[in-house]
């Protein structure tokens, strides 16, 4: 009978970091161009949703070559090109869900500027009443949403870029090996969203050094968490980032 993997958090954090930790100032760099080319596409909404996928699938191709011991640069990170299209609709089927419930509460503000409606009386006491409560919801969303979908989908990228899988196909595949061991799939993603956020936060009041080096260095460290998971439970060869190479 085969031997089902299981979610080795610990295990996993201590490989990713003997990895890391002799050469972390070119995983801080590589991370460092993936955060600031996609802030600054985030300044401009859709370029995000255009390259947010490539570059996230970029930044696993980077991680990849270093876990295997293959040559890796920084311009690996923009490789995810070369799945663009796959990558890009696994990016959206993920973000676009989220950006559409953030500008349905940015109308609640923008209308009510631009004089477009102004109720009175009892009707405005509920609108409001409805706003506020529309506004926590919208919250709670947001809370819940990026560590549900990141848990059950922490498979999908790879699959597309390692296995050329349809972006649909990743997603359905993602979640059928992930929900027998949901929970402790949770409990990977709660970690590295705990690593990511202490390192921020103790970056800045480090001088803002979190945003320059710890919080690169958290992410470069979760996400190779995530390919040791792939590769423990699907695989991970030299074979598979052919495509890559050059």
């Amino acid at each position: 009978m085969e031997r089902v993997p299981q979610v080795r958090i610990g295990d996993w954090f201590n490989e990713a970091w003997k990895l890391i930790q002799p050469v972390w100032l070119e995983y801080v760099l590589a991370t460092v161009v993936y955060v600031l080319v996609m802030t600054l596409a985030g300044l401009c909404l859709i370029p995000l949703l255009i390259v947010g996928g490539p570059l996230t699938g970029g930044l696993y191709v980077y991680l990849a070559k270093r876990l295997l011991g293959q040559p890796a640069q920084v311009g690996d990170i923009f490789k995810g090109f070369r799945r663009f299209g796959d990558s890009t609709v696994l990016f959206l089927a993920v973000a676009l869900f989220p950006v559409l419930v953030l500008g349905l509460l940015m109308l609640t503000y923008i209308l009510p500027l631009l004089g477009a409606f102004e109720p009175t009386g009892v009707l405005a006491t509920l609108l409001s009443i409805g706003a506020c409560f529309l506004w926590c919801l919208s919250f709670l969303f947001l809370l819940v949403y990026p560590v549900v979908t990141q848990t059950f989908l922490v498979f999908a990228m790879p699959l597309v870029m390692f296995r050329g899988m349809k972006a649909m196909d990743a997603i359905r595949t993602s979640i059928r090996i992930v929900r027998p061991q949901f929970l402790n799939f949770l409990l990977l993603t709660l970690a590295g969203f705990l690593l990511i956020g202490a390192a921020s936060s103790i970056g800045t009041l480090l001088l803002c050094v979190g945003y320059f080096v710890l919080t690169p260095l958290a992410i470069a460290v979760f996400t190779t968490m995530q390919l040791l998971a792939y590769r423990d439970f699907i695989g991970l060869t030299e074979q598979d980032l052919t495509l890559y190479a050059g």
